[in-house]
């Protein structure tokens, strides 16, 4: 029974590792196997389900590193505008003693 709930068309659990690894066995067996009609269109309708899964975990993880690229872009502009206020504040400091 349980094998039967992993190669469900929606079920699909594990990493995403796992996930591609299913998906590349699915696509070797349809390029590889003659099969009938009703397994050739389980295998479709489970790649499907991987597909669309893979797909999510991928637009989730380019989410991610949009935030942590950003994050990290703000915290480089904040640490110049700091390094440029300490420099305009000694030359300031410098034309002061000029006088």
């Amino acid at each position: 029974m349980a094998a039967k709930k992993k190669t469900s068309a929606k079920y699909v659990s594990g990493s995403f590792e796992e996930a591609t690894d299913e998906l590349e066995e699915i696509t070797r067996r349809l390029e590889d196997e003659p099969s009938s009609l009703g397994k050739l269109l389980e295998d479709f309708e489970r790649g499907q389900a991987l597909l669309s899964y893979c797909q999510k975990t991928l637009k989730s993880a380019r989410k991610r590193l949009n935030m942590i690229e950003a994050k990290l872009q703000t915290k480089d502009n904040d640490e110049d505008s700091n390094e440029s206020s300490d420099q305009s504040s000694d030359t300031l400091d410098d034309d002061v003693r000029l006088f």
